[in-house]
């Protein structure tokens, strides 16, 4: 994603996802980060990386968009059953928390009941399987 325009204000989303041994699922989440609601492409939207650890099974998107993109993550949610998005720095409005702070609030670390988190869009994430989304506005 290129643009000649100054001051074009960018979100990253780093999409975790409990898969890395099916390929194809991997790229279809990809794939459906890339288009808009109607099926055509964002011009704004790029995927810059996908990591995938088959012995962890578990896949990292990074994607990048125009801030006026931010609909991207309503799109995940509604392209990929079982989607989580949970939204921070500028993006979490109005607290703006860190990634860190949100981290710890949530208790993303020590938590053992994930039905119990409230998501910013989508639904609370499966224990061991699903996609979750962080956002970020930079």
């Amino acid at each position: 994603m290129s643009s000649s325009r100054l001051g074009l204000r960018l979100a990253v989303c780093l999409l975790n996802i409990s898969e890395a041994r099916r390929k194809y699922i991997v790229e279809n989440v990809a794939k459906a980060a890339l288009l808009k609601k109607n099926g055509q492409k964002h011009p704004e939207v790029s995927v810059l990386n996908v990591f995938s650890d088959q012995g962890y099974n578990r896949s990292v998107i990074t994607i990048a968009a125009s801030v006026a993109e931010l609909d991207l993550a309503e799109n995940l949610v509604q392209r990929v059953p079982g989607c989580s998005v949970f939204l921070f720095g500028e993006a979490d409005l109005p607290e703006k928390r860190t990634l860190v702070q949100r981290r710890k609030q949530l208790g993303w670390f020590t938590r053992r009941d994930f039905s119990a988190l409230k998501p910013d869009l989508g639904v609370a994430p499966a224990r061991r399987c699903g996609l979750t989304a962080c956002f970020r506005a930079l």
